[in-house]
């Protein structure tokens, strides 16, 4: 039993320790930080853009 206990604590430490830099990398992509940041470079991108020009003749 007390085998069992060691394996399953060495099991989940391991699996913390594998899955702790996966964790820390999808954090900000699954919380939609970045969307306010590409929004405003979008925004600027659209309020950037040429003059429109009269092609009437």
């Amino acid at each position: 039993m007390l085998l069992l206990i060691g394996v399953v604590m060495l099991i989940q430490a391991s699996f913390h320790w594998f899955l702790k830099p996966l964790i820390l990398l999808s954090t900000p992509i699954l919380e939609l930080r970045w969307i306010p940041l590409i929004l405003l470079i979008v925004l600027a991108w659209l309020v950037s853009g040429r003059k429109q020009e009269d092609f009437s003749g």
